[in-house]
């Protein structure tokens, strides 16, 4: 049989004017006298003009169900069969049954017959199931009665994807060779139409896929210019709270302050804190995966409790405005810690019972849980909203992307996704229009912290003699003013160029520059210390992310990330002068 891969519309209208003397035969050549009826060989002239508008309609259709949904129709139009069935095999060459309106099960059909199609590639038929050895002793043949058979496969690129089947049942009622002939052209049209089809799908695929390398240009360009923005704002809001925090721990240390004052100023502090982990995460989401420098071991069921009545105003207050009744129930269970800061999975669960929130339209509930299976924790916000579609779900943690109009800025859950995934986790969503949503946060479980999280602020008796370096004056003098809180002398300067002219007249134990400044940097700086003054300590100060994102020089001692507490500073100055 022809390649229907060579095929085309043009070459199914010789193959089925060649069906001409076929179909002839079928209907038998006999005139009728005298009673006004048509000469026999106008019959298969309908035929074949049907058959060539069933060609055109074929290669028309665009949708693989609608295609073998036509066939069968088909099918039944032009043979006078007991059974029809259009059959394709799947991936692991399984036949599968196309026809909708049959008994699938069990299967209706010989599979003896379908093999020894798909083997001899070639058209069959079989006038008498009984007086063939292979087909009698079968048990399909048996159980469903099949008498008479006629097959033809559907080649497509040189494989036989299916097979198109007739029987008759009970009775042998054979088919003609007319019949055959018929079948195995309507088969080359079918397969024809298939292949087209799938050269479509193929194109279709590819321009899927094009778009989708597209879009991901896009995004990846729209975050790296995000990034670079990021960056520029990140380092000026780390100068301004370093002075801010830096100036709470000179009021704490110094301890003149009433208790109340020393409270506010503590509260100030904690804010600066928060404040500087915002800058943090905004840096670790334009940036990618980052150490967890400070990370500690987190009790889930502790952070569900604080989410609860952190986010109290929002499903009380706020959901009462909106005159609907929302209760959040939080479900604890014992689980293993995870290693995580608690303010970063605090939010994370804070943006997710917002989002819960906004998508309630009526009274209902919250619920906060978690648990732990396979060596993971889960932390999970289930809600009864109004739930998203396939569509919502795939955009939910693309920055910008949100369904909230003037109320939403889509930065909440992108920003979660970012913390989970840093965490080395990862956010599961389940959700159905008109039934609600469940978020659910993986986090690995059972893991030691890295480093433990530091007492109160503890001023150390100093005696160096330090150089610090900074072009901004506020965060110069806070930086010197830390300096004598701890017990050292400081020199000031506001440039590379000035620091460098003073440590040749030496008499500095050790360099606190920044490392972003115009003219000499504080990499250049540390080079310059180096050769000049071997064996002097520099330590950098940088705005533009944690000690951990930077590769300093090697004449570097340290690199502390902006903005720094009293503790830090003391920690890293005793550390290089004690080398």
């Amino acid at each position: 049989m022809t390649n229907p891969g060579d095929l085309g519309p043009s070459d199914a209208l010789g193959r089925l004017a060649s069906l001409d003397a076929a179909l002839k035969a079928r209907h038998g050549a006999q005139e009728h006298a005298g009673d006004g009826s048509h000469d026999a060989s106008e019959v298969p002239a309908r035929e074949l003009a049907r058959l060539l508008d069933i060609s055109r309609a074929l290669h028309r259709i665009r949708d693989r169900d609608q295609l073998l949904e036509y066939v069968n129709d088909r099918l039944r139009e032009l043979f006078d069969a007991q059974n029809g069935f259009a059959v394709l095999f799947d991936e692991h060459g399984e036949p599968v049954i196309q026809s909708a309106n049959v008994d699938k099960n069990p299967f209706p059909m010989s599979e003896t017959l379908l093999e020894r199609v798909r083997e001899s590639r070639e058209p069959l038929i079989v006038d008498d199931t009984a007086n063939d050895d292979d087909l009698r002793d079968r048990s399909s043949i048996e159980r469903l009665r099949i008498a008479s058979v006629l097959c033809a496969p559907l080649i497509v690129e040189d494989e036989v994807i299916g097979v198109l089947q007739f029987d008759q049942r009970g009775e042998p009622q054979p088919f003609s060779a007319g019949d055959l002939r018929l079948l195995s052209v309507f088969a080359d049209l079918v397969a024809t139409a298939l292949y087209n089809l799938q050269l479509i799908e193929r194109l279709n695929g590819a321009l899927e896929a094009t778009q989708e390398a597209q879009e991901q240009l896009v995004r990846a360009e729209r975050l790296s210019v995000l990034g670079e923005m990021a960056a520029g704002i990140a380092h000026n809001f780390n100068n301004t709270l370093f002075v801010a925090l830096g100036l709470c721990d000179v009021l704490l240390a110094k301890g003149t302050l009433a208790n109340d004052a020393r409270t506010s100023v503590s509260r100030i502090r904690t804010c600066a804190l928060d404040a500087a982990n915002t800058v943090r995460r905004l840096q670790v989401f334009t940036r990618g995966r980052a150490q967890d420098e400070d990370a500690e071991a987190v009790n889930p069921s502790e952070v569900l409790g604080d989410v609860r009545e952190l986010t109290r105003h929002k499903w009380l207050d706020e959901a009462q405005v909106r005159s609907i009744a929302i209760d959040v129930v939080v479900e604890e269970a014992e689980t293993p810690p995870v290693l995580a800061r608690a303010a970063e999975l605090r939010e994370v669960l804070t943006n997710l019972v917002f989002n819960a929130v906004d998508a309630m339209e009526e009274d209902g509930e919250i619920v906060l849980s978690c648990g732990s299976q396979g060596g993971e924790v889960f932390l999970a916000v289930r809600d009864q909203g109004v739930g998203m579609g396939e569509r919502v779900r795939g955009k939910l943690f693309e920055p910008f992307f949100t369904t909230k109009g003037a109320r939403g800025y889509g930065f909440g859950l992108s920003t979660s996704w970012s913390i989970t995934h840093r965490l080395g986790g990862r956010i599961e969503v389940e959700s159905e229009p008109g039934v609600g949503s469940v978020f659910t946060v993986w986090l690995p479980a059972g893991r030691t912290p890295l480093v433990t999280q530091g007492g109160d602020t503890v001023v150390g008796e100093g005696h160096a003699h330090v150089m610090v370096v900074d072009d901004d004056p506020s965060v110069l003098e806070t930086v010197c003013e830390l300096v004598h809180i701890l017990g050292h002398r400081s020199s000031a300067f506001t440039s590379g160029e000035e620091a460098l002219e003073a440590i040749d007249r030496g008499g500095f134990d050790a360099v606190l520059s920044d490392l972003g400044m115009p003219g000499l940097t504080g990499n250049d700086v540390a080079r310059e210390v180096e050769q000049r003054r071997p064996g002097t300590p520099v330590i950098l100060l940088t705005g533009w992310g944690s000690s951990r994102d930077l590769v300093p020089e090697p004449s570097v001692s340290k690199v502390l990330g902006k903005p720094v507490t009293l503790e830090d500073l003391r920690a890293a100055l005793q550390q290089v002068l004690a080398r």
